[in-house]
């Protein structure tokens, strides 16, 4: 063997090395008791994680420090949506499983949205999946944020969406648009209903359909 082979070989070891302290290290952090997010004095922090299955308690603090036990031992998507100093989301789910979305504020006042679908990059628009809401077809909703104003609903009530059913890969595009598809029956065949909504939460929404 080379000395050049010989140092590659260290290399390329030393550098895998370190790469996998990086990973664990990175891996130990997530894993630590950290505050993830508040509004004015409550807070919501992670705490108590199990390092071999990473699962961990989500505990919200009020302002005079009593805790309420969010999640116990949870390992699933848990995220914190800051909005504002004021008011932050706490978003839950799992593969399979309708997601919710809780906004608290800085009084402490909680407000849960079921079936959360998705959430623009710059937080200031939502969007949910409802059902069994009285006098109302199940809805997609858009909400603006912080106010948390619904923006527009669609549904079999809209003309355009007559045939309206559960959205399927849906989200928001890069451009701040929403996009999303649904079945629906075209000349006595079924086909994907494809749909863009340009500036989703906004007055000067455009709906585009294919």
């Amino acid at each position: 063997m080379t000395f050049n082979s010989y140092f590659k070989i260290l290399l390329f070891s030393t550098t895998a090395l370190l790469s996998m302290l990086s990973y664990a290290n990175d891996d130990e952090a997530d894993l630590k008791d950290k505050i993830l997010g508040s509004a004015g004095k409550i807070k919501i922090k992670q705490e108590r994680c199990n390092r071999d299955n990473g699962e961990c308690d989500f505990v919200l603090y009020d302002a005079k420090n009593k805790k309420q036990t969010l999640l116990k031992q949870w390992n699933k998507t848990a995220v914190v949506y800051q909005f504002t100093p004021n008011l932050m989301g706490f978003m839950i789910g799992a593969t399979g499983t309708d997601h919710n979305l809780m906004v608290v504020n800085d009084q402490n006042q909680q407000k849960n949205f079921g079936s959360f679908l998705a959430i623009n990059q710059n937080k200031t628009c939502i969007v949910t999946y409802e059902s069994n809401v009285k006098n109302m077809p199940d809805s997609l909703v858009f909400y603006s944020v912080p106010d948390f104003r619904v923006r527009q609903v669609i549904n079999q009530k809209v003309p355009q969406f007559n045939q309206f059913s559960y959205p399927m890969d849906q989200g928001f595009e890069d451009d701040g648009s929403y996009a999303f598809g649904y079945i629906a029956k075209f000349d006595g065949e079924m086909d994907m209903q494809s749909v863009v909504i340009q500036n989703p939460c906004q007055s000067n929404y455009r709906i585009i359909m294919n």
